[in-house]
């Protein structure tokens, strides 16, 4: 019955994006080619609206999903609601932030979904965060938010990053008998799937159908921090806090990377330009899809790596601290990739 769902899943957030397509063209919901944007067509961004379709709907066929996550549902609409009107009229970032940041709260005073210990990150002693538990809360999840959005600058490279942190979640859900929370993974798996088909460049179509949008990059980038944090809390987690970092390492890596290096050249942290990771790789002549391949195996790897320590008890201190060396051997060479391509 599950392998229906899933199916159905597909087949309504395809269906849902067609049917969209040309309400978007309509209505001018589209991403215009020019300025840094190389893409040469008007596209729809409608990804965001068709995968919540898919969800939503199979959700709600399935009584107990709708029930424990009616809460992410309704927020995460309202996520794609702003992430809707940024795309429309071009909020500023301070607005943006500002709505992300208030669905982040009411995601932990409304609806109890807190941050509350980030397990032993430095000592054998599990960090509970007390006070600072909601404030924390909220930073992560703006984090989160933006590291998916920040991503999402070529064709199918912020979806396959969700799809890749969602799969490690749901094998752990399943691992540790959360099959609710493993089984809401996969129905959000077939509907991202949905729509990178539609996405994905092709040696037969050079070009994407539809975009996420802002809508649709916020809105998934919420409904993971969710996901990771309730995962990673309460009496019996399904992992502990510190592999969520190993599960989405690579736009974290680049997001963070950029939240230091902006403003120390002068820059908003949040504005456009070509400094990331993906539009280094693209300067030093490889494909938009083989970047993609690289960024998304190297996304694999990482999260294989956590997947690994968990599985044999490394420490989470220990698993913290290869993480930070190797981001900090990302953080003092990245640029290097874009100074050697033009040299």
């Amino acid at each position: 019955m599950i392998f229906l769902y899933l199916l159905s899943a597909f087949a309504i957030t395809g269906a849902s994006l067609f049917a969209l397509k040309p309400i978007a063209v309509k209505i001018g919901l589209v991403d215009i080619p020019g300025g840094r944007k190389t893409h040469l067509n008007a596209t729809p961004l409608v990804g965001g609206m068709g995968i919540f379709i898919g969800i939503i709907c199979i959700s709600f066929l399935m009584p107990g999903i709708a029930v424990e996550f009616s809460s992410l549902l309704s927020l995460s609409a309202l996520i794609l609601f702003i992430g809707t009107v940024d795309d429309a009229k071009e909020l500023t970032p301070f607005t943006r932030m500002l709505g992300h940041g208030l669905v982040a709260l009411a995601m932990a005073v409304v609806a109890g979904v807190e941050l509350g210990s980030i397990g032993a990150l430095f000592t054998a002693t599990e960090i509970d965060l007390g006070v600072l538990t909601i404030p924390i809360t909220v930073f992560a999840t703006v984090g989160v938010i933006n590291a998916i959005n920040m991503s999402d600058g070529i064709d199918g490279l912020s979806g396959g990053f969700v799809v890749i942190t969602l799969s490690y979640i749901s094998i752990l859900s399943f691992s540790n008998g959360q099959a609710m929370t493993g089984s809401f993974c996969l129905i959000m798996i077939c509907s991202i799937t949905a729509f990178l088909s539609l996405n994905f460049r092709r040696p037969w179509h050079k070009k994407a159908l539809v975009y996420l949008g802002d809508a649709g990059s916020t809105m998934l980038g919420f409904i993971l921090a969710w996901l990771l944090i309730t995962s990673t809390q309460g009496m019996i987690p399904a992992f502990p806090p510190v592999y969520a970092l190993w599960f989405l390492a690579v736009p974290l890596f680049d997001t963070v990377n950029l939240l230091i290096k902006r403003p120390l050249r002068g820059q908003s942290p949040f504005s456009p330009g070509h400094d990331h990771l993906h539009h280094m790789l693209l300067s030093r002549g490889y494909s938009v899809e083989r970047v993609v391949l690289i960024l998304l195996c190297t996304a694999i790897v990482f999260g294989g790596i956590g997947l690994f320590g968990l599985s044999i008890g490394a420490k989470e201190s220990t698993m913290f601290q290869i993480f930070i060396i190797l981001f900090s051997f990302y953080f003092f060479f990245a640029d290097r990739i874009k100074k050697h391509s033009t040299a």
